[in-house]
């Protein structure tokens, strides 16, 4: 193929005035980068003494501290964050969420509705961080349009801190399924009324989220929440039952040993174990009948359990002592 060499000329003209085109783009964009950064830098050593006047109430609001720029938004914003995660003083919390709402809203408002993510992600961020509540009618908005997972998740988060009705519409009736770890970033931090509420729908969410509920009702320790751990004893999904006696484990308050004697004999090991773990709840007198049962049981993990929880009991040591002693069940000498 002959290629003439003004059709060559020409083409290698207009590459390079593509390659000159982003040479000065890319250096115009860093420039503004380092001048962003000095600014940012020089407003936070001028500025942070004026603000931690403000935030230990020492001075009113001054108007230099109104930002009048995005410079001035990017470094309160650090400021804040580093109060924020340094420190735990209500005061200083409630007076970066007021300053937020009345002078920040509108730029984060406009980040909401951005058309790159990754401004909207940080828009939805700082409405967390800040606690910007006159947002969440935006927010709830926003929940309308088409976005991505984080995005949902986030929003999530947002409804979760503003609105429990709308957190738990939005929960229930997902399109989408999130990983059980992040389903438990979501609930970990929901007051007890929305976990309660959730108990409540729990055949409506995915079986993902039906574990990590059951599993975050073990963290919080709430035995208000032990009726509903204990209900689901009788599921037919074993994950379930091995969970929620994880759980009623971890509240650490059992009241009726009847409920849990079927476990006694279940074909899942794991179940069996939890049952060694659960019995220490009771005066080792009135289950050490079950637990020596569990001393024999053909699975390591669950005589281990038994043995463990015999041991921790007042006068168990002297009891499994006797036990080893003695010595006829071919599992004792794993115990010595």
């Amino acid at each position: 193929m002959n290629i003439s060499i003004d059709f060559l000329l020409k083409g290698i003209t207009i590459l390079s005035l593509i390659l000159i085109f982003l040479s000065i783009y890319l250096a115009f964009k860093r420039s503004r980068e380092i001048a962003m950064n000095k600014g940012i830098k020089l407003y936070i050593q001028n500025k942070q003494d004026k603000w931690c006047e403000y935030f230990t109430n020492e001075f009113p609001l001054s108007a230099e501290l109104i930002p009048r720029n995005e410079i001035e938004i990017k470094a309160i914003e650090e400021i804040f964050l580093s109060y924020i995660q340094n420190l735990s003083n209500v005061g200083i919390k409630k007076r970066i969420q007021d300053f937020s709402n009345e002078y920040l809203n509108q730029y984060y408002k406009r980040l909401l509705h951005s058309k790159r993510w990754s401004l909207r992600m940080n828009a939805m961020y700082r409405i967390i961080d800040f606690q910007i509540d006159s947002l969440e009618d935006e927010c709830k908005k926003m929940g309308e349009r088409k976005l991505s997972q984080d995005e949902r998740f986030q929003l999530l988060v947002i409804h979760s801190n503003f609105s429990a009705d709308t957190f738990l519409k939005e929960f229930v009736t997902l399109s989408i399924r999130f990983s059980e770890y992040e389903y438990k970033k979501l609930l970990i931090n929901i007051d007890s009324e929305m976990l309660q509420e959730l108990t409540y729908q729990t055949d409506e969410l995915p079986v993902e989220c039906q574990y990590s509920l059951i599993d975050v009702l073990g963290i919080r320790h709430d035995m208000e929440f032990s009726p509903f751990l204990e209900s689901n004893l009788k599921s037919e999904n074993p994950e379930i039952r091995i969970r929620s006696l994880r759980a009623i484990n971890e509240i650490g308050i059992v009241t009726k040993l009847d409920n849990y004697m079927d476990f006694l004999n279940s074909s899942l090991w794991e179940e069996r174990l939890m049952m060694a773990r659960i019995l220490r709840n009771f005066p080792l007198n009135q289950v050490h009948p079950y637990l020596e049962k569990l001393l024999k049981d053909e699975n390591w993990w669950v005589r281990s359990q038994a043995s463990k929880t015999i041991g921790d009991s007042r006068n168990g040591k002297e009891k499994l002592e006797s036990y080893i002693k003695i010595g006829q069940e071919k599992y004792a000498t794993d115990l010595a």
